[in-house]
């Protein structure tokens, strides 16, 4: 509903009147529909095509809502299938970490998961209990990215990226796996996209990959 200052109604009595047609409208929305002739009449301005009947005007908001809509769900089916792919991805690994013999073949597993998630080129899991130039680096990045948090997602500087990653590697995902206070695991996806892992990201997935991996760690630990 429109709001006229009363100053102005006084020195602009269109506006006045203008303003009791809209404040009428709102009033009565069935209007047109006891008045249809009066549907074909009205004309809009539009960018493109200068003037435009309503029924036209309306007739271009359904089809640009209806494109929308189109747009979500298009949207939305591929979300559904990069979760059915991720969930066959995940099924093949749990297979693969049963047959596993040792720490080699669980590596091994890793990758051939990440090759059949979307958008993942690279995969790491390091012992944080290593005494190597890499864990000393890395100790640094989980203090800056991790922060007493189990996940990182997203970009980090070229120097932090470099003891993990190839430089093709843009995006990642951190997961700190413990066994134990003393006994830790850092595992790291990289993507080539600079927006594939990102902040807030749902960790549905890599919560359920975490229970896989820390469930036959122990065991390649101890050999």
């Amino acid at each position: 509903m429109s709001d006229l200052p009363l100053d102005t109604a006084l020195v602009n009595p269109e506006l006045a009147e203008a303003s009791l047609i809209v404040d009428y409208l709102y009033d009565h929305p069935e209007f047109f529909l006891e008045h249809p002739e009066l549907v074909s009449r009205l004309r809009l301005p539009h960018q493109q095509r200068g003037v435009v009947s309503l029924v036209e005007r309306q007739l271009e908001l359904q089809r640009e809502k209806i494109r929308s809509l189109e747009d979500d769900i298009t949207r939305l089916m591929g979300i559904a299938r990069q979760n059915e792919q991720i969930f066959y991805a995940l099924n093949d690994l749990h297979l693969q970490l049963l047959k596993a013999a040792d720490q080699t073949a669980l590596l091994e597993a890793l990758q051939a998961f990440t090759a059949q998630m979307p958008h993942v080129q690279g995969c790491v899991l390091v012992d944080l209990q290593q005494k190597t130039d890499q864990v000393a680096q890395l100790q640094l990045i989980l203090q800056r990215r991790l922060s007493g948090k189990t996940y990182y997602f997203g970009r980090m500087n070229r120097d932090e990226m470099a003891a993990l990653f190839e430089p093709h590697i843009h995006s990642v995902s951190l997961q700190l796996l413990k066994l134990s206070e003393e006994q830790q695991f850092l595992l790291a996806f990289g993507s080539d996209s600079d927006e594939h892992f990102q902040p807030g990201m749902d960790t549905l997935f890599l919560d359920h990959l975490a229970k896989l991996v820390l469930a036959v760690l122990p065991s390649y630990v101890a050999a």
